[in-house]
C-alpha cells in the first residue's frame, strides 16, 4: 500500500491542501494553527503548563485534572469581519478544541492552580509531598 502512495504526484497533494484549505476556512496541517500552543516545564516541587489562547474569557475555558490526566476545553467563536470575501488567509483557528496532557504520577490533583492573564492560562501542580526530594541528615 505504501508503495502505490509513492506513485501519486506531489502536485496532487497541493491540489489537495488548496482545496482542503480553501472549503474549510479554519483547516490547516499544522496543528499549532488549530490548537492553542502548550508550553510545560517539570520543578522540584510542581508541573508548569502554559497554554496560549489570546482573546478568550477565563470563563469559556474548562480545565480538569482526573488522575494524571489535565484537559483543556473551549470554544473561541469565529472571527466576525465586515467583508470575508477580502481575507485569504486564515491563521487564527475558531471553533472547539481540547488538550488532554498526561502529567507525571507523582502530581496532587487536589494542590492545583490555574490563572489567565494577558492570553496566556497558567496551570501549577504541586508534587505529592511524599516524593518530593528532602535533606537527609548524616550522622557521626
Amino acid at each position: 500500500m505504501i508503495s502505490n502512495m509513492l506513485r501519486f504526484s506531489p502536485s496532487l497533494f497541493a491540489e489537495l491542501e488548496g482545496i482542503l484549505s480553501s472549503e474549510l476556512p479554519g483547516y490547516s496541517r499544522n496543528p499549532a494553527v488549530n490548537y492553542p500552543q502548550v508550553n510545560m516545564g517539570v520543578t522540584d516541587k510542581s508541573v508548569e503548563i502554559y497554554l496560549f489562547v489570546p482573546g478568550m474569557e477565563a470563563s469559556s475555558l474548562d480545565v480538569s485534572l482526573e488522575k494524571n490526566l489535565l484537559s483543556i476545553s473551549a470554544e473561541r467563536a469565529p472571527e466576525e469581519t465586515d467583508n470575508k470575501d477580502a481575507l485569504s488567509r486564515y491563521e487564527r483557528f475558531s471553533g472547539k478544541f481540547k488538550r488532554v496532557i498526561t502529567l507525571p504520577d507523582d502530581v496532587d490533583p487536589e494542590q492545583t492552580d490555574a490563572t489567565y492573564r494577558d492570553g496566556i492560562l497558567h496551570i501549577s501542580v504541586a508534587k505529592k509531598e511524599e516524593t518530593l526530594p528532602r535533606k537527609i541528615e548524616v550522622s557521626v
